[in-house]
């Protein structure tokens, strides 16, 4: 799995850096960091963050690093059934040091996804896979089933960067563009969208808290003209 996952970063214009025991990863020009590392055992991953994000910072040497870091978890698992989803959940969701993803994977899943991606060019081919309606039909029938498509699609949801353009295909539309209308569903995030997801994290982090705030009136309810 780590060799894969460092072949997708570096087709991505990622630049390696040199880390004892583990990947450093940033995006060639930009300030943003990735952390990759193996773990199969998450018990001890909280308390263990602070040290690997004081390593990493002193690795990188830049004061952004502190509000760009990425920890991505590699974590091998005997079988998806002994996979506790509250614990993924809880470390996911824990706001400090890193921004947290899980890819979790069994073996199996591992050889099965090897026989069926070329390893030579790696996004090129997930790409092709994720445009084979079958495929998201065996994902989405057979969620977890131990087969290499719930890994392809998990891979693709925990590494956003990974844009894959899914045209549409027989009369489908495509998976980004069906996430956009559910976005446009409301105002919030609608704007939420056209204002901070689509600009670099360099422009966000220059943003004042006024700017920010007179973004957000745009629309939100004026309770002066309420009843």
């Amino acid at each position: 799995m780590d060799n894969i996952i460092n072949k997708i970063f570096k087709e991505k214009d990622h630049e390696e850096q040199e880390a004892p025991d583990f990947k450093i990863f940033s995006l060639r020009g930009h300030y943003n960091y990735w952390i990759i590392i193996n773990r199969d055992d998450l018990s001890s991953i909280l308390e263990e963050q602070i040290d690997l994000f004081l390593k990493a910072k002193e690795i990188v040497g830049q004061a952004q690093f502190d509000k760009n870091a990425n920890l991505l978890i590699l974590n091998k698992v005997t079988s998806i059934k002994a996979i506790n989803k509250d614990h993924l959940l809880r470390i996911e969701e824990d706001l400090f040091h890193f921004k947290k993803s899980i890819i979790y994977y069994t073996e199996e899943e591992l050889i099965k996804f090897k026989e069926v991606i070329d390893l030579s060019n790696v996004t090129i081919s997930m790409e092709s896979r994720l445009l084979d309606e079958n495929v998201f039909e065996q994902h989405k029938t057979r969620f977890d089933a131990n087969e290499y498509q719930s890994l392809l699609y998990r891979i693709t949801h925990k590494i956003p960067f990974l844009r894959i353009n899914i045209t549409q295909l027989n009369n489908l539309d495509s998976l980004e563009e069906i996430n956009r209308k559910t976005i446009r569903k409301n105002a919030l995030n609608d704007l939420l969208e056209r204002e901070f997801f689509t600009i670099t994290d360099d422009d966000l982090a220059g943003l004042t808290d006024e700017a920010i705030l007179e973004k957000l009136k745009t629309i939100l309810p004026n309770e002066d003209k309420q009843d």
